[in-house]
């Protein structure tokens, strides 16, 4: 061939392949089919606001915590096709502390999301960064149909005087998670957790199996009674001052009580005393000490139950696939570990039998979806809430996500699912206590369990000390003291 058509040939073909290979790209997708999360999502394929205010489109922009932008996907394509010319777009956290802090930040500076979840706990301090649902919108829900349709604590949480402030997607809360086949070993009555904590303490006792290995246990029965090594202690503790029938605060609101006599009975004191006491060795049900966890402490209790060392431990739904995940790492590394098949769910411990009492009481933890009140979106930001708390996408959402339904009249079906239906069984009785500042109530209370275990301070003293500096911190946020008071938190 020519030199001269050779080199020309070339030139045709360098200034040709940028249409060649963009014929070989998938079209992007329409704005409202550009779901991130979705296997067809584009992140090469720009939107940029002033595009979408070309094309008419009403963007509602959602955050959401922990949960998986495809947790949401068939919800908001079905929304999007009822609702044409609006565009939903998902992000995601996973650090709840930034995350806190972020949406107040944006709130304040007029901006941020139009629809965003909050820890159920953060209602107190969030009325005045959101807003209720207007009574007008096209899906009527009021107070009193909410209270119909969902739990109480749910009802307790998000309504205030009478308006709805958030609408929840799930009632999580705390459950037994067992090594199935070290009940099946070792305990010769029963192969399940026992239904009440003095038969809980019993079976400790007999699974716990001390040596003078570093970690003192070959065995641990429960992971409990310490803050420092266990994810939800404090959550676990409010659970058990539940039961105990603590009340927290006194009738304004203006103090904590938890520590003082009730009804001429010290219900705190007895939780937390009940609570530490699987950290003492001076208690039969001793079972959990600070070096168990040594091996990965940042994996808290998960680690020991994953490589067979504890038999039980106290969470939420999302730890299932935590230990999931766990296992697999393990398996992959070539270390010790148990069988996800082996990994049973039973009911949170009761203080009382049923057969003596008329309550049942676990701890509730949840993220409700809320709308700002900064959204210039509101109507539909409220429309898309109420479009995922209903019935038919809650079904979706939990098939995604394996959390229990925040709804009663779907409790029926998913309570006999294996494992997780034990979590919808105990949505309706999931109950919480008003927190005014999760973070500081949290510090305080595993500071107090800290003291308890380390021998510095008897469970009475130490929720004494829990008890005037929670009050200080209620009474600082209502403006009873001086803000530059000292509630001597971080000391």
């Amino acid at each position: 061939m020519n030199k001269r058509i050779s080199k020309a040939l070339a030139i045709i073909l360098v200034l040709a392949a940028p249409v060649f290979l963009s014929g070989c790209q998938p079209k992007c997708p329409k704005p409202t089919e550009n779901i991130p999360g979705t296997p067809e999502f584009r992140t090469d394929c720009a939107f940029e606001e002033p595009e979408v205010a070309q094309q008419g489109l009403k963007e509602i922009n959602m955050y959401v915590l922990f949960d998986n932008t495809d947790d949401y996907q068939e919800q908001i394509q079905a929304f999007q096709s009822q609702n044409p010319g609006t565009v939903v777009r998902v992000k995601k956290f996973v650090n709840q502390e930034e995350y806190k802090d972020l949406v107040i930040s944006e709130i304040a500076d007029g901006e941020g999301p139009d629809v965003f979840m909050i820890h159920n706990s953060w209602m107190p301090s969030f009325t005045k960064k959101v807003q209720p649902l207007p009574l007008d919108q096209p899906i009527v829900m009021n107070a009193d149909l909410f209270r119909q349709v969902y739990f109480q604590q749910a009802a307790e949480d998000l309504i205030v005087d009478e308006q709805i402030y958030g609408m929840p997607l799930a009632i999580d809360n705390l459950a037994i998670y067992y090594n199935k086949q070290i009940f099946k070993d070792l305990l010769a009555t029963t192969d399940n957790p026992g239904n009440l904590w003095e038969e809980i303490k019993d079976q400790v006792f007999n699974l716990t199996k001390k040596d003078n290995s570093p970690e003192r246990f070959s065995l641990a029965g429960i992971a409990l009674g310490r803050a420092d090594n266990l994810s939800s202690a404090v959550d676990i503790l409010y659970g058990m001052m539940l039961q105990f029938g603590t009340e927290f605060y006194d009738e304004k609101e203006e103090r904590a009580i938890f520590a003082n006599r009730q009804g001429g009975e010290t219900p705190g004191i007895d939780a937390f005393t009940q609570f530490t006491s699987f950290a003492l060795p001076s208690f039969k049900n001793y079972s959990w000490n600070d070096t168990i966890t040594g091996f990965a402490p940042e994996a808290k209790e998960v680690d020991p139950f994953v490589r067979g060392k504890v038999a039980m431990i106290l969470s939420y739904p999302y730890l299932y696939d935590v230990i999931d995940t766990t296992i697999q790492n393990k398996q992959k590394s070539g270390d010790k570990h148990i069988n996800i098949a082996d990994v049973g769910i039973a009911p949170f411990p009761q203080l009382v039998s049923g057969a003596e009492s008329t309550r049942r009481d676990t701890y509730a933890s949840y993220f409700p979806l809320v709308v700002a009140r900064t959204s210039d979106m509101s109507r539909e930001a409220w429309s898309l809430v109420q479009f995922l708390t209903s019935a038919d996408a809650l079904q979706t959402y939990h098939k995604k996500t394996n959390r229990p339904t925040s709804r009663k009249d779907m409790v029926a079906q998913q309570q006999t699912e294996p494992n997780f239906g034990t979590f919808a069984f105990q949505a309706p009785f999931a109950k919480s206590y008003k927190i005014y500042d999760d973070e500081v109530y949290k510090k305080v209370f595993s500071d107090a369990i800290q003291e308890v275990v380390r021998n510095v301070s008897t469970p009475s003293q130490a929720l004494t000390t829990a008890q005037e500096k929670i009050t200080c911190v209620i009474r600082k946020q209502k403006g009873l003291v001086g803000t530059e008071t000292d509630c001597k938190i971080y000391q």
